[in-house]
């Protein structure tokens, strides 16, 4: 029994020898139970503590509301004696003016009803304001048919008296045209039919049928061509003006206008702007001296002003020196075309042959064919130098005399109307000598050195005229020989 008891003895001091090393590190329940109590009941004080401290602040903020509600309740009560008569309109009479307008009230959003008021209001204003308008416009209105009235009653007496008086003088006049006998003066001007020119008998009207076209300008087309044959005989070319010339001859001339009708063909210009430079350059060649390395640069420039005159389109200034090969800049170019212009006081006026050639055709009831041959033997008297000094009239003329008679078995004297002398304004014996040295030419033609008029008039566009076999047959040969030499 007592080894038993000894037994459970250890047993139990094992027993709590093991929960001791389980324990280790903790806190006895004990312990731990009243630690736990007195940080619960620390913080049980500091919350007794701080809901004091509420306590007092929600005190002191009441008796704070308390005391603004009753500062506001005696604010509302001093002003709402001004309130009530600020909305019965009262105190408006003593406002004071603010710096700034105050809101009307119909502009305020509160009040719906306060606005339709103000709206009703201003609808009404503007009725009336309407009404009190027209009613002064009644009033103004009124006033002038008075002062009308008054007017015509005016004019009236005044009419009576003019007419009085009127009557008075034509008995005067009458009288006195009874003793002088004097006939009365006509005041009507003719009509315009009576103006123009009356045509003789045998003479045909080229005009009659082109009054429809206004481009043909029927009314005024023969003062035109009056206008033009004044022009030129104001700007004609002697007869050999290069003789004043030290450096340039007429071989340079046509060597130049050679290779100038193959540049125009390059650059594919029209034919006006052809016939225009080498008026340019005769002209400028008559009254100013230039030496031979020069000479190009004068044509090239004179090309280049006749494009700007004449085309639509004209080739860029780089494109001309280019031609040139670069021989000359283009400041020497533009320098060159204010000296031109300068010595021909920057009036290009003068008439090409092929704006009396076109009216010459015309008036010879000519075809295409003549037209193109005639075109051909007046730019061949171009670059002949002993043809510079002929107006471009009689070379139209005289032009248009030998395509008829080439292209024709007739005589001249038959070819030669009395329709296309008035037109013309030369007679047969006046382009005979003309029309000569012009067949000389084209029968000379191949063995020439300047080619470039001949081929170029040899192309299909323009009928291949210089090709034609009757410009080397028999009687534009005999023409040749008359010539003078």
């Amino acid at each position: 029994m007592e080894a038993q008891r000894r037994h459970r003895n250890i047993q139990d001091q094992e027993n709590v020898i093991v929960m001791k090393e389980k324990d280790v590190g903790r806190v006895p329940i004990k312990k731990q139970g009243l630690a736990v109590r007195g940080a619960l009941g620390d913080l049980n004080t500091n919350l007794q503590a701080q809901r004091e401290i509420v306590g007092k602040v929600a005190v002191t903020a009441a008796e704070f509301e308390k005391k603004v509600t009753l500062k506001r309740g005696d604010c509302k009560s001093k002003f709402v004696h001004v309130q009530s008569k600020v909305d019965t309109g009262l105190i408006i009479k003593n406002a004071q003016p603010a710096s700034r307008p105050p809101l009307r009230r119909e502009e305020s959003t509160a009040n719906l009803a306060n606005r339709a008021a103000a709206y009703t209001r201003a609808v009404f204003k503007d009725s009336q304001n309407i009404q009190m308008k027209k009613i002064t416009q009644e009033k103004k209105t009124k006033l002038p048919v008075l002062k009308e009235i008054t007017k015509e009653k005016s004019h009236k007496a005044v009419k009576e008296q003019t007419e009085c008086l009127g009557k008075l003088k034509l008995e005067i006049s009458n009288k006195i045209s009874a003793k002088t006998q004097t006939p009365p003066i006509e005041t009507q001007t003719p009509p315009i039919e009576e103006l123009s020119v009356k045509l003789p008998s045998d003479i045909e009207d080229i005009d009659a049928g082109d009054g429809n076209s206004p481009l043909l300008l029927s009314i005024y087309i023969k003062d035109i061509y009056k206008y033009l044959t004044e022009l030129e005989e104001k700007y004609a070319i002697e007869q050999d003006y290069l003789r004043n010339q030290t450096a340039v001859t007429g071989k340079m001339r046509a060597t130049l206008l050679d290779w100038l009708v193959d540049v125009h063909q390059q650059f594919n210009l029209i034919l006006e702007t052809f016939q225009l430079t080498v008026g340019i350059i005769d002209r400028y060649l008559q009254v100013a001296s230039v030496q031979r390395n020069r000479l190009q640069l004068v044509g090239i420039t004179a090309l280049f002003i006749a494009s700007k005159y004449e085309e639509i389109y004209i080739p860029d200034s780089c494109d001309f020196v280019a031609v040139t090969d670069n021989t000359y800049t283009i400041s020497e170019l533009l320098q060159c075309e204010k000296e031109i212009l300068s010595k021909l006081g920057f009036c290009l006026a003068r008439p090409i042959p092929l704006s009396f050639l076109r009216r010459f055709v015309k008036a010879a009831n000519g075809t295409s064919k003549n037209h193109h041959l005639a075109k051909y033997f007046v730019d061949l008297c171009l670059v002949e130098y002993t043809m510079a000094h002929y107006k471009p009239s009689e070379l139209a003329a005289a032009a248009i005399c030998l395509s008829l008679y080439v292209l024709s078995s007739k005589d001249l004297e038959t070819l030669w109307t009395p329709t296309l002398a008035y037109y013309s304004g030369y007679p047969l014996s006046y382009v005979q000598p003309i029309m000569w040295k012009i067949a000389k030419i084209v029968v000379n033609v191949q063995n020439s050195n300047h080619q470039a008029v001949f081929k170029k008039y040899s192309d299909t566009t323009l009928a291949k005229v210089s090709l034609l076999p009757q410009l080397r047959g028999a009687a534009i040969r005999q023409l040749a020989e008359m010539a003078s030499p």
